[in-house]
């Protein structure tokens, strides 16, 4: 149950969020078919799959957030703190429509899992913002000078 409250109300937003750019891509794809006069039948569902899959994989696999879990202070990544495109890909395949998350939800309680079935397959997890790991800027290389460089040169002496 760790962070299921805050993950569903991210969820939400993000649910939100994808329904709305679904909505306006599929306005503009039926005006463009209607003008065109071509069938505008089926091209929804792709729309749906497209829209979902770009932006839980985009957002997840450059920021390790979404809008949702910017909001709820969550991130994703694996146990070393790293998202690539292919893991956000393979997280967010059950997120397309809610049956399949649930039994994805279900399926990850069921098993024992501290997450989602397809977290597991990903080799992820979300976590706190303030489960982050903080670096402090002076321990970073780029903040080293030239005399820093010439104190460990003669230190080697």
């Amino acid at each position: 149950m760790e962070h299921f409250i805050l993950r569903t109300k991210a969820l939400i937003i993000d649910f939100i969020i994808v329904t709305l750019l679904t909505a306006l891509v599929d306005n503009i794809i039926f005006m463009l078919l209607v003008l065109l006069k071509l069938p505008a039948n089926t091209y929804s569902s792709i729309v749906l799959v497209i829209i979902t899959m770009a932006y839980f994989t985009i957002f997840e696999a450059k920021t390790n957030k979404t809008i949702g879990k910017k909001v709820m202070h969550l991130y994703v990544s694996d146990i070393e703190g790293y998202m690539s495109y292919k893991k956000a890909f393979i997280r967010n395949l059950t997120k397309i429509y809610w049956i399949p998350l649930i039994f994805d939800v279900l399926i990850g309680k069921i098993l024992n899992y501290p997450s989602r079935l397809f977290d597991k397959l990903a080799k992820t997890d979300v976590y706190a913002d303030t489960e982050l790991e903080v670096t402090k800027e002076e321990d970073t290389f780029e903040e080293l000078t030239e005399d820093d460089f010439e104190e460990l040169d003669a230190d080697e002496i």
